[in-house]
């Protein structure tokens, strides 16, 4: 049990020096992450589509 409280504290101390972003700044962080993620995905899907679309008119000769 006493290692466990020693990591407890240690984990809080560590977090004691941690210096945090301001909202602003986290914000703005997380819209990029998410117009980010939004664009990758859109990619991808478009990408998945051309792929299945080209496979096919390969495939059925249609």
């Amino acid at each position: 049990m006493k290692k466990l409280t020693d990591y407890i504290k240690a984990s809080y101390a560590e977090l004691k020096k941690v210096i945090w972003p301001s909202r602003k700044v986290a914000l703005q962080l997380t819209a990029i992450v998410v117009v980010s993620a939004l664009l990758v995905g859109t990619y991808l899907t478009l990408l998945g589509f051309g792929f299945q679309t080209a496979l096919q008119k390969l495939l059925f000769k249609s």
